[in-house]
């Protein structure tokens, strides 16, 4: 899995690193010409407003061109034809399956990281700051107990675990789409629209409707903050055993047809 890794991050860094910088450049050049006033000066405030334009459109363009390459590495370099030299590496299926998805992770993670840090350097001011030290030291306050720090590791791992389902679904919908005889790359998206779609419908009709009524169950109205807070931490873990057992089951069917399946013709 290692040299699947080193190779995925020379290709990955070459092309994302300029792109991380110059995000962050242009969130440090905005963070001082918000602040200037320029009157009447039309060209100084179509250089800001260019500058801005640039940073908002340079933020989209990072994320969906991760999201591309992501899709890109997996398609080119196990279903398509650089799939013979990937395929014959003295490595397993799983390594090559993990090592593509989790360097995938890690370029979505980072380029997330990089868009809320350039958003930081952007936005936060040490006034900005400290309103953000007070709001969670009265939330700590009201619900008398660390149990919000445990809620914000609990969404950080939903955020990370979720980023890896939605690679593990691509690359799954990918290997169906393979084994069509013609037209795979419409296949792959036909099953992913199945997919999507058998999914939601199985969430919208199991998972939401116990939520709901084990919610409702609890009676709010009678439920102190301590107690709501708790509830939501109680949620959130079950929203994170559904994310890992949903990732092994894209994951499996997804090995099982790179191994015997496979059709590079």
């Amino acid at each position: 899995m290692g040299k699947i890794m080193k190779y995925e991050f020379r290709s990955m860094f070459r092309l994302f690193l300029p792109m991380w910088l110059g995000i962050l450049a242009l969130s440090l050049v905005n963070r001082f010409t918000v602040k200037l006033q320029f009157g009447n000066e039309p060209v100084l405030n179509f250089l800001t407003g260019l500058t801005m334009f640039l940073y908002v459109v340079g933020i989209m363009a990072v994320v969906i061109v991760a999201f591309i390459f992501v899709i890109l590495r997996f398609y080119r370099g196990v279903l398509r034809d650089e799939g013979y030299l990937t395929m014959t590496l003295p490595v397993s299926v799983d390594a090559v399956v993990w090592g593509k998805a989790l360097a995938g992770w890690i370029l979505m993670v980072l380029t997330t990281v990089v868009c809320i840090a350039s958003g930081a350097v952007l936005l936060l001011t040490p006034e900005a700051f400290r309103m953000l030290q007070l709001s969670w030291d009265r939330l700590l306050e009201l619900t008398g107990s660390t149990t919000p720090t445990l809620i914000a590791v609990q969404f950080v791992l939903s955020a990370l675990l979720s980023t890896l389902y939605n690679i593990l679904f691509l690359y799954l919908a990918m290997a169906i789409g393979h084994l069509a005889r013609k037209h795979r790359v419409g296949a792959s998206v036909l099953a992913y629209v199945v997919i999507s779609t058998v999914l939601s419908t199985l969430y919208n009709t199991f998972l939401t409707p116990a939520i709901l009524n084990f919610a409702m169950g609890y009676g709010f109205d009678r439920m102190t903050n301590q107690e709501i807070v708790a509830m939501l931490s109680n949620g959130l873990w079950i929203y994170l055993a559904v994310v890992v057992v949903a990732c092994a089951v894209f994951y499996v069917p997804t090995r099982i047809i790179l191994d015997k399946k496979l059709n590079l013709e």
